[in-house]
């Protein structure tokens, strides 16, 4: 019996490095030019690392506002 993970794919990778990319301060020019480089190669991951990227700045923006919100 062995076991079975999920297979990612590259637009979950592009996902999870645009994450980190906004939690670690990447600027977003940066991370634009590095999806700009890879969709010629693998453009999902491309878009998987913008809406990573994305994503993560909404999220923080929300919790931002919240925080004001509650003061």
């Amino acid at each position: 019996m062995s076991i079975q993970t999920p297979e990612t794919t590259t637009y979950d990778d592009g996902l999870l490095d645009g994450e980190l990319a906004a939690i670690t301060g990447l600027s977003s020019r940066r991370v634009h030019a590095r999806a700009a480089m890879a969709d010629d190669y693998d453009p999902l991951y491309a878009q998987g690392l913008i809406d990573g990227y994305l994503h993560a700045i909404a999220v923080n923006a929300a919790h931002a506002e919240k925080e004001r919100n509650t003061r």
